[in-house]
């Protein structure tokens, strides 16, 4: 008898933290999840942002939307190559490149030239796994949210 009650006391509190955690980790997180919004960029609609028409090198940098967070995408990427053999990004985010002058183009970080694996180091080439960029640094969207938080 004893061991039954046991058994339905874990399955019950697992239960329950199976339904609060999440409930906890959204009200925790909804301040960090926000729709990205800065000057210039956004509409004032929650999940419509559009880029200021700027070109590349003529838009605000954006602030973080969290400390250690990579730079955001703060110009339109369309029609830009990015691709296994070509990668645009490089052209203006590359250290040393001579740009227009005015041009605030992020450079790259010395951690993109270093195989974090083999501590090989190129100077001259990005490298790996940092050669997609869109993995970590977000182009902004026009796209509605999949998810509202409002209604839930």
């Amino acid at each position: 008898m004893q061991e039954r009650k046991m058994r339905f006391l874990k399955k019950l509190v697992t239960a329950l933290l199976l339904l609060f955690i999440p409930i906890i980790l959204d009200a925790y997180l909804h301040e960090y999840s926000k729709v990205y919004q800065e000057r210039g960029l956004a509409t004032g609609q929650p999940g419509i942002n559009r880029f200021s028409g700027n070109p590349p090198g003529e838009t605000t940098v954006l602030g973080r939307p969290y400390d250690g967070a990579p730079p955001l995408v703060s110009h339109d990427i369309n029609g830009l190559a990015i691709n296994g053999s070509e990668n645009e990004c490089l052209d203006c985010h590359m250290e040393g490149l001579e740009l227009d002058e005015g041009n605030t183009a992020t450079k790259i970080p010395a951690s993109h030239y270093i195989n974090e694996y083999t501590k090989e180091q190129k100077k001259d080439q990005v490298l790996g796994i940092w050669y997609n960029c869109f993995q970590c640094h977000v182009p902004q969207s026009e796209e509605e949210p999949p998810y509202s938080r409002e209604n839930h």
